[in-house]
């Protein structure tokens, strides 16, 4: 990759949403390292200060709920690019409780649309979505122009807020763009209660105690994996990036691996490197389970490379390797 992500950042002001969860406790880490003149880190709880320390010239902690319109008055007078990586992330809440998912999801981009509008100033704003906006798909690797049929409120809710900066971005409101995510796994400076929400940590940090590692079905359905690492360089390269108002683009490697094949291969590294073996144990589906967990997904990701230069680095097997390691320093750490 041509381009350096932190030289991209000279001078801006941004501002990262939910800056004490699994991503934008990363993407807080990596905006450290830019060139950025200052960082304003928004969550509903003190990010703590392992957030608040970093070459960037200054780092401010903004306390707030991105469902408060003043929450986004403040944001928007000040950022001149925001991450927006705070709401509902579970598909499983946004089922047990739809309404709450909507306010999570749609309301805080009902108010940052809002409040810019006001202020007369357009944001980039680059808004962490899912790959789960498509639901069910015929043919892979999935491009952006498939056809979105999501199958949960989280993807449906999702789906409309991306609709809704696209239509402001070309009303010149904001210069907004989103990033369909794929499977992120990998460390992040969030801390285990968080960061174990995700599948693939959550069964790292099984198998680095020598835990079995529960499989829901035959495990032969296939996710796309990406780092969190280059995640991190696809939302810095975006937030910089001219010429990508209005656009959703697909973030993740490009390759499908099954999650029985994921799973064994956690077990595997975590067992080289701690010499504690797990197991891979089948289990029954969960009731109420849609069928769409079961489906298969391969993202396309070429448009990410022609638009911002962005492809993935990391390997699966380099990830897991990664993921491994830092979860077993963390566990003998904490035992120590």
């Amino acid at each position: 990759m041509s381009q350096d992500p932190a030289a991209l950042y000279a001078g801006t002001i941004v501002a990262v949403t939910g800056a004490s969860g699994y991503l934008g406790a990363a993407l807080s880490a990596a905006l450290m390292r830019t060139r950025a003149h200052r960082l304003l880190l928004v969550s509903r709880r003190d990010p703590g200060d392992g957030l608040m320390t970093g070459p960037a010239a200054a780092v401010d902690a903004m306390i707030g709920d991105v469902r408060e319109k003043t929450c986004w008055d403040e944001i928007v007078r000040r950022a001149d690019i925001v991450f927006h990586l705070a709401g509902n992330t579970s598909v499983s809440a946004s089922v047990s409780d739809p309404a709450a998912s909507l306010a999570s999801t749609v309301l805080p981009l009902t108010h940052l649309l809002a409040a810019a509008g006001e202020a007369r100033r357009a944001p980039r704003v680059v808004y962490g979505s899912t790959a789960r906006v498509y639901g069910p798909v015929d043919r892979l690797p999935v491009c952006e122009d498939t056809e979105a049929r999501p199958a949960t409120p989280f993807g449906r809710h999702t789906l409309h807020a991306e609709r809704l900066l696209a239509a402001a971005s070309h009303e010149g409101v904001v210069d907004a763009v989103s990033l369909r995510l794929g499977n992120v796994y990998g460390p992040s400076p969030c801390g285990s209660a968080v960061e174990e929400r995700n599948v693939l940590n959550k069964m790292t940090r099984l198998a680095v105690r020598g835990d079995d590692l529960p499989l829901f079905g035959d495990g032969t359905y296939t996710r796309d994996y990406v780092f969190i690492d280059d995640v991190m360089r696809a939302f810095l390269l975006a937030g910089a990036t001219p010429g990508v108002a209005g656009q959703s683009l697909n973030v993740a490697s490009g390759c499908g691996v099954s999650v029985r094949d994921a799973f064994h291969l956690i077990a595997e590294r975590a067992a080289h490197a701690t010499g504690r073996h797990s197991r891979v144990r089948e289990v029954p589906w969960p009731d109420g389970e849609t069928t769409l967990e079961c489906s298969d997904f391969v993202a396309d990701v070429s448009r990410m490379k022609a638009v911002c230069g962005w492809t993935p680095d990391v390997s699966f097997r380099d990830g897991v390797d990664r993921l491994v390691h830092s979860i077993a320093y963390d566990v003998t750490r904490a035992g120590s």
